[in-house]
């Protein structure tokens, strides 16, 4: 029971707003807590407690969780700081902690998570395909199917761009479900390479790029790109070694790249002058007009540097930024660092190059999609004010299961 139920919620960790119950309670959150009261169950009859399932990493996660804490109690103390704080703790001690001691407990392998991961991002993948070709072509909403709460569409509707609607699939919108599905992505390619299923590799990759060609999120495709080069990269550096050959491939790749998108370009095939130049601006923070989303960000930024310079070392308290603009900082660092304070935000970076170090020291074989699906969520939370996000907190707990299953010669 208690197995189903936790593989049910790293299944169901993307699906922040298909099924929801209310704007606040998620099937993620839903299933977790389910999860807690089972695991509480079966201890009291079985008797066994796991003990042995922290790391030393963990320990700046857990001083990180007792500042902010502090800084509630230092803060305004208004009733929204104390549901972030919630917020904070629920993602923290029960997203990440007691998935950690279910792992222990019920002797969960990285194989079995990953498989799952797999078949999530397999199903989220359909359902994109299924809303963008159905919304954009026959008039048919899968997303109004699954995600209607209090009356409305679940924090989303679709949004036009590029002449289509694009998607959220079943997160709130397309770049929070980017975020997830860069995450599910390098976890389902470190599974199936590990079962050696190199023609379903293909299938996901075919998968990926029309899924993300139908969210159309620009951070989401940049981080892709970004962290795929950086992580080839990084592989070559580290083992000191680049055939001619591949030399020769990425030489092509560049000089076609070049090629496709100056005749776009010059050209302005299917409008495609228009397209990349908005994608080219959101990227590098150049949009025009009254209300753009990188001229929101950017305002916001500038805001939490004003407000982290007042009060540097505990921070407003928890919240704070959206308590005094419901839109938040819109960066989770930012959040961390203007809501909380310095002193917090350095354990949460020391816990994530902690993190990032374990990824570093996995076997080559399986090192890259793990560096990809890490350093994408990293990065992505950047440009996202949500914390709490269930699958950010799963892959922490995989990659740490990962490097100890490793170091034991499991795998």
């Amino acid at each position: 029971m208690v197995k189903n139920l936790f593989h049910g919620f790293v299944f169901l960790a993307p699906f922040t707003s298909f099924f929801a119950i209310s704007a606040w309670l998620r099937l993620p959150v839903i299933a977790n807590q389910l999860l807690l009261l089972i695991v509480i169950v079966s201890v009291l009859i079985y008797g066994k407690v796991k003990t042995k399932f922290i790391f030393k990493e963990d320990l700046y996660l857990l001083v990180f969780l007792a500042l902010v804490w502090v800084s509630l109690l230092l803060g305004y103390r208004e009733k929204r700081s104390f549901n972030h704080t919630l917020a904070y703790t629920n993602a923290i001690v029960f997203f990440f902690f007691l998935s950690k001691y279910v792992v222990k407990h019920i002797k969960v392998t990285s194989r079995q998570i990953s498989r799952t991961m797999c078949f999530s991002f397999v199903v989220s993948s359909l359902i994109i395909l299924i809303d963008f070709i159905g919304i954009n072509y026959f008039d048919f909403s899968f997303r109004k199917l699954f995600s209607v709460v209090d009356g409305k569409i679940s924090n989303m509707d679709y949004y036009i761009r590029s002449g289509f609607r694009r998607v959220g699939g079943v997160a709130e919108e397309p770049g929070t479900m980017a975020l997830f599905y860069n995450l599910y992505f390098g976890a389902t390619l470190y599974f199936l390479i590990r079962e050696k299923r190199i023609k379903t590799v293909a299938f996901c990759v075919v998968l990926f790029l029309f899924c993300h060609f139908a969210m159309l999120s620009s951070a989401g495709i940049a981080l892709a790109l970004f962290c795929s080069l950086t992580a080839f990269l990084f592989e070559k550096i580290s083992r000191n070694k680049i055939t001619k050959k591949q030399v020769n491939w990425i030489f092509i790749f560049i000089i076609f790249t070049l090629i496709t998108l100056t005749s776009m370009l010059i050209f302005n095939i299917g409008n495609m002058r228009f397209h990349l130049v908005e994608f080219g601006n959101k990227i590098i923070f150049n949009e025009s007009g009254t209300v753009t989303s990188s001229g929101q960000r950017i305002f916001q930024w500038k805001r939490a540097l004003t407000n982290f310079i007042q009060h540097p070392i505990f921070g407003h308290g928890p919240g704070f930024g959206v308590h005094e603009d419901h839109e938040g900082y819109l960066s989770v660092y930012l959040t961390i660092l203007a809501d909380i304070g310095m002193i917090a935000f350095i354990f949460f970076v020391a816990f994530q190059e902690a993190i990032f170090k374990k990824v570093i020291q996995l076997s080559n074989n399986i090192r890259p999609f793990l560096f990809f699906a890490v350093t994408t969520s990293f990065l992505h939370l950047c440009i996202v004010s949500d914390f709490y996000h269930a699958p950010l907190w799963i892959l922490l707990v995989l990659i740490q299961l990962i490097h100890t299953e490793e170091k034991a010669g499991i795998l």
